[in-house]
Order: structure tokens, then C-alpha cells, then sequence
């Protein structure tokens, strides 16, 4: 069943070429300046950096292919869902209404790498560079890392989807969440660039463990050793989040029967 509504979310998303198109253009610029900066700074620093100049490159590259993997549609829907009414039909249906989100997420994911980064990664590798691990090791944990990512971050937009059962409109509180995200995870400039006050800091909150980690395990940045221990961190709060997912949507349950739906 689950596995339908995969079928459904990818071709539905074949039908939206325009925005195919569109998007493809944006990801081409947005790889093509960055890789601009950076050799750019590269070329204007004397001292040697943490990592070269061809890391960096791949860092730019991978990040943009975790960033439609990272498609998560999960918080609009139950934004909708919850202002028509529909969500007290769907948990009555006989699947999990999570599960059949998550499934839509997933078949959004499928559309993304095939049609979105899959031509970005050519670009990148006929132009730019060729985004290679650094071992078959460090592979392994990046594809790890990158689905617990996935999972700390999709749980994080159910939650503030799950916000509407008791806010009418969470205004641009969800825009704003993403561009935190974005900011303080390494998904646009690595957080060893931070000061070092601020990395200490961010190490003790869930945002390094999306972008930052699997980009690093991906280029070498992280031993064997140290990226096994921060996917442990990653994998506690993967049970945090989840947790309080748990929790919220137990409630808002509570909130549907006592209100009549």
C-alpha cells in the first residue's frame, strides 16, 4: 500500500515540467557560483586550509544532492489536512496517515535525484569536479548518516506540522525554522568555518548532524572513529525527535476526539 502511494507522488511530480525546468536552472547557478567562491578564496589564501579547494567542491556538490534528498512535504500536508477538516478522515482510513506521508515524501525524493540532481551531478562532473568519496568505508557510513539525517529532519517538520492542530497559522515560523536549518547545519557554508566558541556550541544541537556530518564523512573530514561517534550522537537524537513526535501526535489524537473532529 505504501508502496502505491509512492507510484501516485512520483507521477504526479512528472506532470510539473515547468517547475522542472526551473528548479534545474537554479541548481545549476547555485553550483556554478559557488564553486566560483570557493576557488576564488582558495586562490586568495596563503596559509593552508583544513581542507582543499577540491573538498570544498564536492562539500558544494553533495550538499545540493542532499538537499533533494532531503524533500520533505510532510508539514504542508498536515497543514492543509488539519485547516479542511480532512485529517479526522484520515485517521480512520486503514494506513497509517504518517506512514502514507512519508511514503509521499519518498516518492518525492525518487523524482528529485532523478530528474533534479541527477543533471546536476553531470554538470558537475564535466565542469566542475567529480564528487567522489574518499573511501568505500566512508561511503557506507555517509549513506547511513545521510538517512538518519532524513529521519531527524522529517520528524522536525511533522512536528511543526502537528503545531496547526492548536495554532490557526504558525506564520513564517516554518520559513524561518528552514533557513536555521540551513544556516547552522553546513548545508551552505561548512560549520568549521564558524569560530570555534560557536562549532562547541552548535555540536550540542541536532543541526551539524544533517548536513554537516554526512558531507564530512563523504570528503574525509572525520576519521572512521570520530564519524562513528557523532552518527551515535546523530542516532540519539533520531529517538529525541521521534519521541516527541510520538508525543505530539498522541496528543493532537486526543485534541480530534475531544473536539469532535
Amino acid at each position: 500500500m505504501y508502496l502505491y502511494y509512492i507510484k501516485i507522488k512520483v507521477l504526479e511530480s512528472l506532470t510539473y515540467k515547468y517547475e522542472f525546468f526551473i528548479t534545474i536552472i537554479k541548481q545549476f547557478f547555485f553550483i556554478f557560483v559557488t564553486a566560483l567562491f570557493w576557488r576564488a578564496l582558495y586562490a586568495n589564501v596563503s596559509e593552508p586550509m583544513e581542507v582543499s579547494v577540491e573538498d570544498m567542491l564536492i562539500y558544494s556538490v553533495i550538499s545540493v544532492f542532499l538537499q533533494n534528498f532531503f524533500s520533505r512535504s510532510v508539514e504542508g500536508e498536515l497543514r492543509n489536512r488539519i485547516r479542511t477538516g480532512n485529517i479526522s478522515l484520515d485517521y480512520l482510513k486503514p494506513i497509517n496517515m504518517f506512514g502514507m506521508m512519508f511514503a509521499n515524501d519518498v516518492g518525492n525524493i525518487i523524482v528529485n535525484l532523478v530528474q533534479r540532481f541527477l543533471p546536476v551531478l553531470v554538470f558537475s562532473m564535466i565542469f566542475i569536479v567529480v564528487p567522489l568519496p574518499v573511501s568505500g568505508t566512508a561511503f557506507i557510513l555517509f549513506v547511513i548518516s545521510t538517512l538518519m539525517s532524513f529521519f531527524i529532519l522529517w520528524n522536525i517538520s511533522a512536528i511543526f506540522g502537528l503545531l496547526y492542530f492548536w495554532m490557526t497559522d504558525t506564520g513564517d515560523i516554518g520559513g524561518v525554522k528552514e533557513h536555521i536549518i540551513n544556516l547552522l547545519s553546513g548545508a551552505l557554508i561548512p560549520i568549521w568555518f564558524f569560530p570555534k566558541t560557536l562549532q562547541t556550541v552548535l555540536d550540542f544541537l541536532p543541526f551539524v548532524y544533517t548536513y554537516q556530518l554526512p558531507i564530512s564523512i563523504f570528503i574525509g573530514k572525520l576519521s572512521v572513529q570520530e564519524a562513528i561517534i557523532s552518527m551515535g550522537i546523530q542516532l540519539l537524537w533520531c529517538a529525541v525527535f521521534f519521541g516527541i513526535f510520538i508525543l505530539v501526535s498522541k496528543r493532537a489524537l486526543k485534541n480530534i476526539m475531544i473536539q469532535g473532529g
